[in-house]
């Protein structure tokens, strides 16, 4: 597993929290131009450009205290801190005001609560993940970007073991309960066509992207639907925010 790969399995629920809310943002200002999450930076290699962040003593909160509740489920610091962590990185990527500390502090509660809902529903639905599913994970990833990653989010390797567990229990969650309907010849046509448009002649062959632009709108396809079950599981639940 290549370590932008982690990266892209750990931030799952964040990017999914932060398209909906930028998209909320932009409805909210009338500006059809924002409405649209913005895609984040990328390096010349094409991989998601990283920036650099860091979390002060101050903005943790302690571990044993609970900074949410979730249909009568507390969540405490120990979750918050790596959530806040990870927030802060994808606001800094997307381009947000990461410096804005109640904003982050929202938006991490926001992403917690989420977390909390879908692992409520991946339960009643008996999702499971086991424990040698989430060590091939770990053992997957190199020594030294495993060591890197565990130091930039400042997380233990049990934090990281629950965290892998939960984005997990989503993926199963969404192969198994969000069905997908098929993306259509001319739905990637006229995708393909909108790319040439925007990028000129350099994209390549029809054919020769017309498997990865399928993969493509279909995770978005299955994004839009977790997205829109989510707003369900929030309407239905019972939140408190204690911080």
């Amino acid at each position: 597993m290549r370590f932008s790969h982690m990266k892209k399995l750990l931030l799952l629920i964040v990017a999914v929290g932060l398209a909906a809310v930028l998209v909320a943002c932009g409805d909210d200002e009338g500006n059809e131009e924002n409405a649209e999450a913005p895609e984040a930076p990328e390096s010349s290699d094409g991989e998601q450009a990283a920036q650099e962040f860091e979390v002060t003593e101050d903005e943790k909160v302690a571990e044993d205290e609970v900074v949410v509740t979730v249909n009568g489920k507390e969540v405490t610091g120990v979750k918050y801190n790596p959530v806040y962590a990870q927030t802060k990185m994808t606001m800094a990527n997307y381009g947000m005001d990461m410096n804005d500390r109640e904003l982050v502090k929202e938006q991490t509660i926001n992403e917690l609560v989420a977390q909390e809902l879908l692992k409520q529903e991946a339960e009643q639905k008996g999702i499971d993940v086991t424990e040698d599913e989430v060590q091939g994970e770990i053992d997957a990833i190199e020594e030294e970007e495993l060591e890197a990653y565990l130091e930039q989010m400042q997380l233990t390797e049990d934090q990281l073991k629950e965290q892998l567990t939960l984005n997990l229990t989503v993926n199963k969650y969404m192969e198994q309960e969000l069905t997908v309907e098929e993306v259509s010849d001319e739905e990637l046509k006229e995708t393909y066509d909108q790319l040439k448009e925007q990028n000129g002649e350099g994209i390549g062959e029809f054919e020769e992207l017309k498997d990865t632009l399928r993969q493509q709108l279909m995770q978005q396809k299955q994004t839009e639907l977790l997205q829109a079950k989510l707003e369900e599981l929030q309407e239905q639940a019972e939140v408190e925010t204690l911080i």
